[in-house]
């Protein structure tokens, strides 16, 4: 059986070539598309497109349906936020092109894309979170550390851990009204990212303890089993009527984990957890193409560790 022609976007990004990566190797033929000219895994995709950004909204609209059309693309996998964002809000457009989009449910994208709404969301349902404000409204009954962010966006770019007030005065001056505070928890050393991928029937999640480097990636992942993740997990997928991939982000405090922060999309961590039998880039293409698909998760390894490295891509090479 053929299988279907999918398009992904932000190739040239981190998630992006994992997601390239992982769905080349179920045996896919993918397009790409990213506002750089250039990909790692070009050698990977049939064509690559460089497209406007999705702020630029109509420019990137209309600049997808040309590659659409033109690729006969039956499948859309966006990556960034800003695209999920854009997408989630014309939905139904795109699917009058007989495109099948892999975004989460509205209740997914409407809540977790925002970090704040992913605090009161939660709170909603029962499970403790750390205090959470905006800026504007915090009146540093947090103490210090406080953690203040971006409510969107992700990566570690709008991120500051404030020390003092001093620290908390200068950044005040900087907020445009986007800020949060958040109070800060537990220790570096014991922060948890979950991969929750559920096909409408069954939930499955993978815990790894992880170590953040540059531009806030895991750097280092080490496998572990915590049934409290593993409930909560369940439980978030079942509230939120989960059919494909979100991301948690955790924290050990005494002998519970609190969420800070869930991903509307699919993770930087991706391929460490194909590595371990957890292929949710794959299996979210599968649900989606077959509604009768039925997905498997075994579990390979009992525990394991992961590296990120770094590597160097040349094009356009003259010889001198």
């Amino acid at each position: 059986m053929k299988k279907p022609v999918i398009l992904v976007s932000a190739v040239s990004g981190d998630i992006g070539s994992a997601a390239v990566r992982s769905i080349k190797e179920a045996g896919y033929v993918i397009v790409g598309c990213d506002i750089k000219p250039y990909s790692s895994v070009s050698c990977l995709m049939i064509r690559h497109y460089q497209v406007p950004p999705a702020s630029d909204t109509e420019s990137y609209l209309n600049c997808l349906k040309n590659i659409l059309k033109t690729e006969g693309i039956e499948m859309f996998l966006p990556i960034s936020e800003p695209e999920i964002d854009v997408l989630n809000q014309c939905r139904e457009e795109m699917e009058l092109t007989g495109i099948k989009l892999l975004i989460n449910n509205r209740t997914i994208i409407d809540n977790f894309s925002d970090k704040l709404k992913t605090i009161w969301y939660l709170e909603s349902i029962g499970v403790k979170v750390p205090k959470t404000v905006s800026l504007k409204l915090y009146d540093g009954s947090f103490g210090f550390p406080v953690i203040v962010k971006a409510a969107k966006g992700c990566g570690s770019k709008r991120l500051w851990k404030i020390a003092d007030e001093r620290e908390l005065e200068y950044i005040r001056h900087k907020d445009d009204g986007s800020l949060i505070a958040q109070e800060y928890i537990g220790s570096d050393d014991e922060d948890f990212t979950t991969g929750i991928f559920s096909d409408g029937k069954k939930v499955s999640s993978i815990t790894f303890r992880r170590t953040l480097g540059y531009g806030g990636l895991s750097v280092e992942a080490f496998l572990t089993e915590e049934p409290f993740l593993e409930a909560m997990a369940l439980r978030i997928a079942h509230e939120t009527g989960l059919v494909g991939s979100i991301n948690l982000q955790s924290r050990r405090v005494g002998n519970i984990f609190m969420p800070y922060e869930i991903n509307p999309r699919l993770s930087s961590t991706l391929l460490f957890r194909k590595k371990f039998g957890f292929d949710d880039a794959v299996w979210w293409v599968q649900t989606i193409e077959d509604n009768g698909y039925l997905y498997t998760y075994e579990r390979k390894y009992r525990s394991g560790k992961a590296l990120r490295g770094l590597s160097e891509y040349y094009f356009d090479l003259e010889e001198a």
